[in-house]
């Protein structure tokens, strides 16, 4: 890959090998262009980067123009901020009320899904144990436990 070269500063990039070859059609390349001088001709070898590390949900990569290194133009990135200081935090905000209300929702389709199981037990001909009673009491009432919505496995009423 290449750049194009206007007084030695970077116009274009990342640019293929045809593009030399097309913009100086009087000039006979050979088919490996490691070895040819490009720079005589308006461009310069150039190689691409990755930006450092970056929270895309916060940030973004933008790309700058390419700096010389031992001969090669070099992809540059500079990671700038999406959000102010202001509203970053009121973005986390409404993100964990989001969580939360997913989580939540989550939760009362499991407990839901967990009492529709036994749901037949409760039926009037049937006697319903008070191991079940209590493990459907227990589904009901799981909306106040300590760590809803965010229960672990061990929080959940153990079925009878």
């Amino acid at each position: 890959m290449y750049v194009k070269l206007e007084n030695d500063t970077p116009i274009e990039w990342p640019l293929a090998v045809q593009r030399i070859r097309f913009e100086n059609k009087n000039v006979s390349f050979p088919e490996d262009m490691s070895k040819v001088d490009v720079r005589e001709y308006g461009f310069a070898p150039f190689q691409l980067s990755d930006p450092e590390e970056y929270n895309s949900q916060f940030e973004e990569a933008r790309e700058l123009t390419p700096v010389e290194n031992n001969g090669v133009f070099v992809q540059q990135w500079e990671i700038v901020q999406k959000y102010t200081p202001e509203e970053k935090e009121a973005l986390i905000a409404e993100l964990a009320v989001k969580a939360s209300a997913a989580a939540e929702s989550a939760g009362r389709e499991k407990r839901d899904a967990l009492l529709a199981e036994t749901d037949w037990m409760a039926l009037s001909d049937n006697t319903l144990s008070s191991e079940w009673a209590d493990y459907r009491q227990a589904l009901r009432d799981i909306t106040t436990h300590a760590n809803w919505p965010n229960l672990e496995d061990a929080d959940w009423p153990t079925k009878p």
